[in-house]
């Protein structure tokens, strides 16, 4: 049995929308860059085909774009643009900074609406993963849904953190099918059909990045005191520890930096009986926090 929010009654789980492929180089900046030249209410009228011509995409694809412009908080259902979208058409359209990856992945794997990834990151356990073991898991916690849907969709979820390979075992020009393969948080292992979610320290990942994850988390986790203990920034479903795959001294070297960084928004202390815990020491401006990622990154306008 789980506990939290995919325990709840009224949770229906979902495995479909993306038309079986993960989002795809330059899918978010042909729909960024549509927005920035036709706005979001000329986009939102065009027909199917008229967005197949614009983003030269079969249906499917193009149906795949949107939704996962959605799902990554880029748009709404009519194309309006999000503060974060608005965000990454004006610092990084391209995904060229590794940053908007993690933060892509955060939005994703944080979205209880996208249950395979929520689930994988916020519940399992283990290392070592395969598609089957996924599955199965889903289904003996929803055995109403589909297996034929649910098998696509863990399919879907591995092709989006690891490179594929053609019929031949092969890699090929199609084999960085989606940019957070750059990521590294999933990989093959020497077994076949088995995969290892990387939990340790993530280099690349930026206190920058850190802070705008535990700022949405604080957002929806903040009790009236204003304090989260240590142990429900590493435990709790939706934690950044969660999404990002970080084990208990790499959660205390972010907090730590945090706390050391000139904005005094969270304080590192110890709780009665010694227990850590953050405060959150003032109101949270998240867009400005998210800003903060492209500090040092030239204002750039998409072509």
């Amino acid at each position: 049995m789980i506990k939290g929010k995919l325990a709840e009654n009224n949770y229906k789980p979902r495995f479909s929308g993306h038309e079986t492929f993960p989002f795809r180089y330059l899918w978010i900046s042909k729909l960024l860059i549509s927005i920035q030249n036709h706005g979001s209410e000329n986009v939102n009228k065009m027909s199917l085909m008229d967005l197949m011509v614009l983003w030269g995409c079969g249906a499917n694809m193009t149906k795949s774009i949107k939704h996962w412009c959605i799902a990554l908080d880029i748009i709404d259902h009519k194309y309006n643009l999000s503060e974060f979208g608005q965000l990454l058409l004006e610092k990084d359209p391209y995904l060229e900074d590794q940053q908007t990856l993690w933060l892509l992945h955060w939005k994703i794997a944080s979205n209880i609406n996208f249950t395979t990834w929520f689930y994988v990151f916020n519940y399992m356990q283990v290392s070592k993963i395969n598609k089957s073991d996924i599955v199965n898991e889903l289904i003996s916690l929803w055995p109403k849904s589909s297996r034929n849907t649910i098998e696509r969709d863990v399919d879907v979820f591995i092709r989006t953190y690891t490179l594929s390979l053609n019929k031949k075992g092969q890699m090929s020009e199609d084999s960085l099918e989606c940019p957070l393969s750059e990521l590294n948080l999933i990989n093959p292992t020497s077994q076949k059909g088995f995969y290892e979610i990387q939990r340790g320290a993530k280099p690349s990942l930026t206190p920058q990045v850190f802070k705008y994850a535990l700022a949405e988390f604080c957002i929806s986790n903040l009790n009236t005191s204003r304090l989260i203990s240590f142990d429900n920034l590493l435990y709790s479903e939706s934690s950044p520890a969660k999404i990002f795959c970080l084990p208990e001294f790499a959660l205390s070297e972010y907090l730590e930096h945090l706390e050391n960084d000139g904005d005094d928004i969270f304080k590192f202390t110890d709780g009665v009986g010694g227990l850590k815990q953050i405060e959150v020491t003032k109101d949270i401006d998240l867009i400005n926090i998210a800003k903060l990622i492209y500090k040092n990154k030239g204002h750039r306008k998409a072509a």
